[in-house]
């Protein structure tokens, strides 16, 4: 196990915005989880998940399940989901 530190004073990300996307529907597309896996929230989840492979049956589920539940995900983690999914959905402070 290894700690490791942070700045406090941080630096300030410039994100490229672009055009949102919409789609027609969801059912059947791609769907991506960010989750960070708290553990109040691991039952929900897990439903959550289910009901919405009940309802939307996606073509493929991509999930990105953070090991640390307080750190931000790795924006590589974060760009490879988005380019592997239609949407996403993000919960419990992912």
């Amino acid at each position: 196990m290894s700690i490791q530190i942070f700045s406090p004073l941080g630096q300030p990300e410039v994100v490229q915005r672009h055009a949102p996307r919409s789609l027609a529907a969801i059912v059947g597309a791609k769907i991506g989880y960010v989750f960070n896996q708290h553990t109040s929230a691991l039952s929900f989840w897990k439903s959550l998940e289910a009901a919405i492979g009940e309802q939307h049956r996606p073509s493929a589920a991509h999930r990105l399940y953070k090991t640390n539940t307080w750190a931000p995900a790795p924006k590589a983690d974060i760009d490879k989901l988005i380019s592997e999914t239609d949407y996403a959905v993000v919960g419990v402070g992912a």
